[in-house]
């Protein structure tokens, strides 16, 4: 089996064609009151611009290539999944978003139709209005450059790597966008794209929040000074002034003026599911999940909020579900699977939990964030307290000369029935801003003592 790297991919989209010295056929799709601008990646009815997911976007351009005539399932899969085995609820299910965004509550839905027992067809006639460009000069803004080719395949690299959300990754994340920056200081998806992984490395406990923080926010920063009409900056610091400086009232602002510029990002909506957990509002997290994941159904990323935004909402079995769907993907990816470990031990199911967390395997950086807190309070609630009592033991001794952050320290600590230094932990956590106290209300891990006063007095200082 030959495994090729996202970089590889993109590299080689480069080699293959001399964006510079080639004069092609380039040509707009009509059909209906739509264009399609296959190059640019755009889809217009009359002069509005409708945004539409990558993926959404092969399924059309299969049905529009067809002009009509009926398009296999068969031919639908091999075209967009040539590599995985995919089911006729998949390919129906983006259908039906290609069809929600065709109709947008204005026209008849049945632009697209099926027909029983062969496949898919679009029922209006195509045409293609040619045009012949030398890119050699007509072309030379709006495609990519020798000075924006290699921060561009760092930062698809880097992108592929955030997505992944391991200590490992998001430390190769950083190092691809640094590399994207350092050849172009001004590239604003890479300012983002750091911003966001150095995010991440604070809200997973890989490292102390106030550092980290200060990289994304500088970032950021840097960012919104180059494109201010951004949405997806405008959502990271939102993100920020929430889990850095716990800002509620202009984190709010900024997620609304990141809906208000592009509410049809993903990535906005992602940001929109946390702030509203954090909030307390669980429904209106669920709604911005669902959401997220419609733009982009085959993201596992966005399948992973979702199961997420179930778990914050105490449905727990609900997100075992979802996020098992992720596992049987994916089996590699290694965050989705102790999500599922922790909704696991919240429904009850140690043993099942344990099963998780012992395919995990074992690294440095990764294991007292997530994999021995999370070990350790399943053998406590398997009843094997000596097992909880060690690890608890040992991530004091990692603290000495690692970072091991104390909330992590507290989940273990309550778990084996030491209280008063659970509490101290948690206090420990609210001097140094620890992020994952905004979670106090919505995850139950600290529930023996939820009625505490010492315990009460730090919810009311971190929630809104």
């Amino acid at each position: 089996m030959i495994f090729v790297t996202w970089r590889d991919t993109v590299t080689a989209g480069f080699e293959m064609l001399d964006l510079r010295t080639a004069t092609v056929g380039v040509g707009t799709y009509l059909f209906g009151e739509f264009r399609l601008d296959p190059r640019r990646r755009l889809l217009f009815r009359q002069s509005g611009v409708i945004p539409i997911p990558e993926r959404i976007l092969q399924l059309l351009l299969i049905l529009i290539e067809a002009n009509g005539s009926v398009v296999p399932r068969e031919t639908i899969a091999s075209r967009m999944w040539p590599d995985a085995a995919v089911g006729d609820g998949n390919i129906a299910q983006h259908i039906y978003m290609l069809r929600n965004i065709l109709s947008d509550g204005t026209i008849d839905r049945a632009l697209v139709t099926t027909v029983n027992g062969r496949g898919y067809r679009l029922t209006v006639p195509v045409t293609l209005e040619t045009h012949d460009f030398d890119f050699s000069d007509a072309a030379a803004d709006t495609l990519p450059d020798d000075e924006l080719e290699e921060p561009f395949r760092d930062y698809c690299h880097g992108s592929y790597l955030l997505e992944r959300s391991s200590a490992p990754a998001l430390a190769g994340a950083i190092s691809a966008f640094k590399s994207a920056l350092h050849c172009n200081q001004n590239y604003v998806p890479a300012l983002i794209g750091l911003a966001r992984a150095y995010m991440l490395l604070a809200e997973y406990c890989h490292v102390p929040a106030a550092n980290a923080f200060a990289e994304a926010k500088d970032a950021i920063r840097r960012a919104l000074a180059i494109d201010p009409s951004s949405p997806t900056a405008h959502a990271v610091l939102s993100g920020l002034l929430m889990f850095a400086d716990w800002n509620w009232k202009a984190a709010r602002f900024e997620l609304d003026a990141a809906l208000a510029l592009n509410p049809n990002l993903s990535i906005v909506r992602n940001n929109a599911v946390n702030f509203h957990i954090c909030a307390g509002e669980y429904d209106r997290a669920l709604f911005e999940a669902q959401r997220a994941l419609m733009m982009e159904p085959s993201s596992l990323s966005r399948q992973l909020l979702l199961g997420r935004a179930l778990i914050h909402a105490g449905q727990y079995r609900q997100g075992i579900t979802c996020i098992s769907r992720v596992i049987e993907s994916d089996e590699s990816f290694y965050v989705a699977r102790r999500y599922r470990a922790q909704s696991f031990l919240f429904n009850g199911q140690p043993e099942e939990a344990l099963t998780d967390l012992l395919l995990l395997p074992q690294e440095r950086s990764e294991d007292p964030c997530f994999r021995l807190p999370l070990l350790g309070r399943a053998y406590a609630d398997s009843g094997e307290r000596a097992r909880a009592e060690q690890i608890y033991a040992h991530l004091q001794v990692m603290a000495t000369t690692d970072y091991v952050a104390s909330w992590n320290l507290a989940i273990v600590a309550v778990a084996v029935g030491r209280n008063d230094d659970a509490l101290a932990h948690l206090e420990r956590a609210l001097i140094e801003r620890e992020p994952t106290l905004l979670f106090l209300k919505s995850l139950p891990w600290f529930a023996p003592i939820g009625r505490w006063a010492r315990f009460r007095k730090i919810a009311g200082i971190v929630g809104p």
